[in-house]
């Protein structure tokens, strides 16, 4: 903390600061969008709360500790932004908490162009936890913007400032019990759903993930995403006619519209049998479909010759084709012969993940 600042007022109590903060995020970056957004700022403060006892939760309403907005040079805030380029973003010490982007700035995500939003965001995030620059360049706290790396990860310095304030993360786990992320080159898939925003959403144990031009993006907290959803489901399908989606778990369903629960929800299922394995929308008919291990009403090899016998997972992706996913192999149905095409199962992780072999 006696590395060079940047002006900011730093006398706060570090033992009046509680290890569990909340942050809420007012607006979203106009080229990103609300899901993008919220991912790249849940992914910036888990960069630091993976190092330190710190946890993270967002607040939907209500007052926050970290409070995030985008704003133009509008006199909205007493310290302007200068349109694109230059300074990109803003950020109060403890314990205001406010953390302002340049909406003017061409926000991105897994591309060179523009301003990463997550590597941003976790150096505005250091500073309202208490960071001033690091004397490294290098340094997600370093004063200049080094751009879009796909390896980011915090650098030494970094952490060794936000351990000086904190502690070591070996605490961390006493006090949120959150189970360490999956790896998606390794993880069981509980449930595959092609959701909203056209986004294919990978879910496994409290977590999701979902695909970019280069892979899979980081996994996060599903909670974070549709709020009162449970981890661990059954199966999860949507509807691109209706635009709702579908959780079930045991003998329950959940129903959202875009990220929002729907009223009355979660409701007992009626009419199917709990403990469903799969499901998925399927769009030759315009009906949903479940898949489970019986064979009654209908065996799952009458639909699509070939199939496997009780898939994990299940879903209609862009390209018209039903996907079957189980284990780390997965099967791709023709939907005009209802059959599994030739030279599969192909592998999930390689093929779905881009993993290395």
């Amino acid at each position: 903390m006696n590395k060079p600042r940047c002006g900011l007022e730093e006398s706060f109590n570090r033992k009046s600061l509680r290890y569990q903060l909340t942050y809420r995020i007012y607006n979203y970056a106009p080229d990103l969008g609300q899901l993008q957004t919220r991912l790249a700022i849940q992914r910036a403060f888990r960069y630091w709360s993976d190092v330190s006892p710190l946890t993270f939760q967002e607040l939907h309403r209500g007052r926050a500790d970290i409070k995030i907005s985008f704003h133009r040079n509008d006199g909205s805030c007493p310290v302007p932004f200068d349109g694109r380029g230059h300074v990109l973003a803003h950020a109060d010490a403890p314990e205001s908490g406010v953390v302002h982007f340049d909406a003017d700035e061409l926000w991105t995500e897994g591309e060179q162009r523009g301003s990463n939003l997550r590597i941003v965001a976790a150096h505005e995030i250091g500073h309202a936890l208490g960071l001033g620059h690091s004397q490294f360049y290098t340094a997600v706290m370093g004063p200049i913007y080094n751009g879009y790396s796909s390896h980011f990860q915090l650098h030494p310095d970094d952490i060794r400032g936000i351990q000086a304030l904190y502690g070591r993360a070996r605490v961390a786990l006493l006090f949120s019990g959150k189970p360490a992320a999956p790896d998606p080159c390794k993880a069981t898939l509980d449930a595959v759903m092609l959701g909203p925003l056209n986004k294919t959403f990978f879910f496994s144990g409290q977590y999701v993930w979902t695909l970019s031009g280069r892979g899979f993006n980081a996994p996060v907290l599903t909670s974070a995403l549709w709020r009162e959803l449970p981890a661990g489901l059954d199966a999860a399908a949507h509807s691109q006619r209706t635009g709702k989606s579908y959780f079930l778990k045991e003998d329950r369903v959940w129903r959202y519209t875009g990220f929002t629960l729907n009223p009355g929800f979660p409701k007992r299922l009626f009419g199917i049998p709990g403990n469903i394995d799969s499901a998925f929308y399927f769009s030759k008919n315009k009906t949903m479909i479940f898949f489970k291990v019986i064979s009654y009403p209908r065996p799952i090899g009458e639909l699509f010759r070939g199939a496997p016998s009780h898939p994990d997972a299940a879903l209609t992706w862009t390209n018209g084709r039903v996907y079957l996913f189980r284990g780390a192999q997965y099967w791709r149905v023709d939907q005009q012969q209802q059959a599994v095409e030739r030279d599969y199962p192909l592998s999930i992780p390689s093929r779905w993940m881009q993993c290395e072999a």
